[in-house]
């Protein structure tokens, strides 16, 4: 990996002792995978650029709402893909399955969309009905894409056909074409889809979702406006903006088993900025976790 190897990588909350990567319940893994996309590819440099970005000189390891993550998430590193898909989605799902059996808090870096998919399935393993909270400028619903069935713009498509995920709440979406709405219909019971144009104050909260229940975080950083994030590969303009986003992964009443940030497209960021929010990000759903396991 490269980088400031002097510096505190993001920010310090990473654990300088490998003794006690062990002991960590919170880790990150980079999911380096960008051979679904269906435009620009990228998003595969994306997990080393945003561990490197978010260091010791302009941020520190506390969180906006107190909670100091000084050496308490694991990095265990990237998991290379295979070559071909099918292995890589299998890998991947294999070593969250590991993960989530053993009462970790994973947060995954993509990647494109796409990685999420095996993500999920392996939250079987819990043997409890998941839900899931996507912020997004697409729905990701279609059945296929240009013939793939696995590209990135079926993430949530695949995620309906997994028994064991009780619901999918979208914010931020602006794409919903015909294709996509019929599938909303088909899922109505189980997809809560807020339109970007809807959402011009605080994210809408989710009742739907009992406190108690696994919820499972997938931001892809189209999501957000242009303006806030533009290394992204699919640049859709009037998204949420930082302060949306972060006020309600703040705000989350759940039990939060794992979260993932895709589609930060280094080659086309300004100044970093796009892989800086996806840390920020990160590290604010790391101090939601610490803080709910500290609580129980």
């Amino acid at each position: 990996m490269k980088g400031h190897h002097h510096l505190p990588l993001f920010a310090g909350c990473f654990s300088s002792n490998p003794k006690n990567n062990e002991n960590s319940r919170l880790v990150l893994v980079g999911l380096p995978d960008d051979s679904q996309s269906s435009y620009r590819r990228g998003c595969s440099r994306a997990p080393e650029r945003i561990r490197n970005t978010y260091n010791g000189i302009c941020y520190n390891a506390t969180t906006e709402s107190g909670i100091d993550l000084t050496g308490a998430v694991a990095d265990l590193g990237d998991l290379q893909p295979k070559n071909r898909w099918e292995l890589t989605a299998q890998f991947y799902r294999n070593f969250a399955e590991k993960l989530f059996s053993a009462g970790k808090i994973p947060f995954f870096v993509g990647g494109d969309h796409a990685v999420t998919v095996p993500v999920v399935e392996a939250l079987s393993v819990l043997k409890e009905p998941v839900h899931i909270i996507q912020i997004d400028a697409h729905p990701d619903l279609y059945p296929e894409f240009e013939g793939n069935r696995y590209s990135h713009a079926c993430m949530a498509a695949r995620l309906l056909d997994m028994d064991h995920v009780a619901s999918i709440t979208q914010f931020g979406i602006r794409t919903l074409n015909l294709i996509q709405s019929k599938q909303v219909e088909r899922y109505q019971d189980r997809i809560h889809l807020y339109c970007a144009s809807e959402l011009t104050t605080d994210l809408p909260s989710t009742p739907h979702i009992p406190k108690s229940a696994p919820v499972y975080l997938t931001v892809d950083l189209d999501g957000f406006d242009p303006a806030f994030a533009p290394g992204i590969s699919h640049p859709v303009p009037g998204g949420l903006t930082s302060r949306q986003v972060l006020d309600l992964i703040q705000n989350i009443r759940c039990k939060l088993v794992g979260m993932d940030v895709v589609e930060v497209n280094p080659d086309l960021d300004v100044n970093d900025q796009t892989a800086i929010l996806a840390a920020r990000v990160l590290h604010e759903g790391m101090g939601l976790a610490a803080n709910s396991l500290s609580n129980s």
